[in-house]
């Protein structure tokens, strides 16, 4: 396993919050350490031992991934361990992180064989995207909502648009109070 250890402790933690940034020290992990209480456990994806869809022969369509030894699979399995598992997503480039893409590309082989914990998985699921914004990048927050249709859950993704407040990307968009009310309130 790798340097990270991703625990099983059913019923110790109540919130799981998964950062797709590269940076520790960005909006995400700043919004993380707002939200998190004493109880919950972050990770980092870009600390795990996770490897892409690449260099296979699709083998997940047939038997399993052949990478189902990494982190990502391991990661899958512990949601079920949470309440509330909260996945905090950059725009780069004008799309999600490519850690998030490597993240929901492994899901196809998770699901392929956990098809009956979808509905469990998407309940406790809740996206929380930062970028600029809305009017610029239409199509960033609804490639989160993907995750939820055909479900009966709604308000599972929030959209923190940087640009509404006039910040750079190097701004802290914890610093603004409408954001902190509107983080607070998605939590809830």
């Amino acid at each position: 396993m790798s340097a990270v250890q991703i625990e099983y402790q059913r019923g110790n933690e109540m919130k799981l919050f998964v950062s797709f940034s590269a940076r520790k020290t960005g909006n995400c992990a700043q919004i993380i350490d707002f939200l998190k209480a004493p109880q919950d456990k972050v990770i980092h994806y870009a600390d795990l031992n996770a490897h892409g869809c690449s260099d296979c022969g699709y083998e997940c369509f047939r038997t399993q991934c052949k990478y189902r030894n990494d982190d990502v699979y391991r990661l899958y399995n512990s949601f079920a361990d949470y309440e509330k598992v909260i996945l905090l997503v950059p725009m780069y480039c004008g799309n999600p992180s490519s850690l998030y893409f490597g993240f929901n590309e492994r899901s196809q082989d998770f699901f392929m064989h956990h098809e009956n914990e979808y509905t469990s998985f998407v309940e406790r699921l809740f996206i929380i995207g930062v970028y600029g914004s809305r009017k610029e990048y239409p199509d960033f927050i609804g490639c989160f909502e993907k995750w939820f249709e055909g479900t009966p859950y709604q308000h599972h993704v929030l959209g923190i648009e940087r640009h509404l407040y006039r910040q750079a990307m190097k701004d802290s968009v914890i610093d603004i109070e409408p954001v902190r009310t509107a983080l607070l309130e998605f939590i809830r």
